[in-house]
């Protein structure tokens, strides 16, 4: 089996999903060692989380990833923080104690259809301080605007289709993540142009876990008409070369993790529905 470092994990849980959807750092690690992937950046659910509490809901949230790291290093070498928006320079302020005290390396953060160019530039600030990565689930648009502002930030985007990503191609610091579909539920990836249009060495792939069977996403690189060494490169490669350009320390396991507990096949990949590749 190939080995897949994941770019794109998260850990928490979703509660505006019916049913809601998530994962303890115990179940993402087995559904890392039944599929092969050997290490993972992990950030909180970054949609739907809990916000009860506020703050302090997020200063929790991120404390889950704080401890995955600090357990699991090999395994999460890198750990992103979430952002709220909502709580405006007061999270700005959580976001550096998360970064300098807690150990992240940058942050997490979804739009859920809305927009904040502005609001987002304290919370990027911060992390430009440390030199961060960046997981935005933003529009390449956007996401360029962001890149070209903060240059200190490397950011990573979903590759999509070319009309997309043509406004990434020539910004160093922003990397192509595959993840789930380019566009929509019955698209495939089309890595050859891809890799056409981008080059190879800033493609990264992504699980998107707890949301997505990423397996489908695997045999998709697996079955793509490319070279062993591209293949090798999407899978693995490229995320150490991103990796240890935050952590010159680490060095990518060469193994799976053990699983925690012997999960049952359908807890850890049972679809929400009949034929979904959306995971329960």
């Amino acid at each position: 089996m190939r080995l897949y470092i994941d770019v794109h994990c998260h850990v928490g849980t979703t509660i505006t999903y019916d049913p809601a959807v998530g994962q303890t750092t115990g179940r993402c690690l087995a559904r890392m060692a039944s599929a092969g992937v050997v290490a993972a950046v992990v950030g909180p659910t970054a949609v739907g989380s809990s916000q009860i509490r506020g703050i302090l809901d997020t200063k929790d949230q991120n404390g889950i990833i704080v401890r995955a790291c600090q357990q699991f290093p090999d395994r999460f070498p890198i750990g992103l923080a979430l952002i709220e928006l909502r709580h405006g320079q007061v999270g700005a302020d959580a976001l550096e104690e998360t970064l300098v005290e807690g150990g992240l390396q940058g942050i997490m953060w979804h739009p859920a259809g809305m927009t904040f160019e502005r609001q987002l530039y304290p919370f990027l600030e911060v992390a430009s301080l440390k030199g961060g990565l960046c997981l935005l689930h933003e529009s390449p648009e956007r996401t360029a605007a962001y890149a070209r502002r903060f240059p200190n930030l490397v950011f990573i985007v979903h590759a999509g289709v070319e009309e997309e990503f043509e406004s990434c191609k020539q910004l160093d610091n922003v990397w192509f993540e595959v993840v789930q579909r380019p566009r929509g539920s019955k698209s495939d990836w089309d890595l050859p142009q891809l890799i056409n249009e981008l080059g190879s060495e800033r493609i990264l792939f992504g699980s998107d876990l707890p949301y997505y069977d990423f397996r489908i996403l695997q045999a998709q690189v697996e079955a793509a008409d490319i070279d062993e060494a591209t293949r090798d490169r999407i899978a693995f490669q490229n995320a150490v070369t991103l990796i240890q350009s935050f952590r010159p320390d680490w060095e990518p396991p060469g193994e799976a993790p053990a699983a925690p507990q012997n999960y049952t096949y359908e807890e850890m990949w049972a679809p929400k529905e009949a034929g979904s590749e959306r995971l329960l």
